[in-house]
């Protein structure tokens, strides 16, 4: 089940929840392992859009500094205005 079809709201709301427990993980090797296929996963879930699916996977790649990034807020709002067509 998709949940693209939730308001914006509400996927925003998902999307900031998810980025703060991405953000307050320190656990170093089985964390960014589960933050790949988490955050593909919700990059996906709330949007339906495979670009959105990689740039979450991603973020769960990237080493601390980079790693504070809110992806899944920025990709929900990337689908929301149209860029990632």
């Amino acid at each position: 089940m998709l949940l693209s079809g939730l308001p914006l709201p509400v996927r925003l709301t998902i999307a900031l929840l998810y980025d703060l427990a991405d953000a307050l993980n320190m656990v170093p090797i089985a964390g960014d392992i589960a933050e790949t296929f988490g955050g593909g996963l919700v990059g996906f879930l709330l949007t339906g859009n495979l670009k959105a699916t990689l740039a979450g996977a991603v973020d769960g790649l990237l080493p601390p500094p980079f790693d504070f990034f809110p992806t899944a807020t920025a990709v929900v709002i990337a689908d929301e205005v149209g860029w990632l067509e």
